[in-house]
């Protein structure tokens, strides 16, 4: 096995969950609420800017994959009919 290979298995693990879904945004928020939690000691603005960029990284990742969520019964906001 390669370097190269070692490094972007090294990439993949990070980047995904153990089933393969990517982990971008649950890492992204999980670092951006404690930043943001750390930053609301000092000051209200900075927590607000923190808590932004959490969720400009979600927003990029679910514009920027094309990854697929498997079917299933998710929440949400609508009530449909069954």
């Amino acid at each position: 096995m390669s370097f190269r290979d070692r490094l972007r298995d090294i990439a993949f693990d990070a980047a995904t969950d153990s089933d393969g879904a990517p982990a971008l945004s649950r890492r992204a928020t999980q670092v951006c609420s404690l930043a943001a939690d750390t930053l609301a000691d000092h000051t209200s603005a900075g927590a607000v800017a923190v808590a932004g960029l959490g969720a400009a990284a979600v927003a990029a990742q679910s514009a920027l994959t094309n990854y697929v969520y498997p079917p299933g019964d998710y929440a949400g906001f609508r009530e449909e009919e069954r």
